[in-house]
């Protein structure tokens, strides 16, 4: 089971649902956060697809690889405008 919070930026208001650490786990598997300066969203991509990919990871959103990072709530910024992120007390219970 994971416990979401929801993260909205300080500046532009962009949102994303997710743990603060970057990464979590569900029935259907382990999940990782990236950043996507391509599309410039937060995109989470399922440990079983980073392996068919040979660990080089494609935004499923662009399909971009070369703009990718990893990227949790805590030390990352907004993708759209580089703003802090910060939690807004909405938790989200998923599993």
């Amino acid at each position: 089971m994971a416990e979401f919070s929801l993260y909205k930026c300080e500046k532009c208001g962009y949102e994303v649902n997710t743990e603060p650490r970057g990464f979590y786990g569900l029935f259907s598997g382990q999940y990782y956060n990236f950043k996507c300066m391509g599309c410039r969203n937060i995109v989470s991509i399922s440990a079983n697809d980073l392996a068919k990919m040979g660990y080089f990871p494609r935004c499923p959103e662009c399909n971009e690889n070369d703009h990718l990072s990893t990227w949790n709530p805590i030390d990352g910024t907004c993708p759209k405008c580089g703003g802090k992120m910060k939690d807004t007390g909405m938790i989200m219970m998923a599993d």
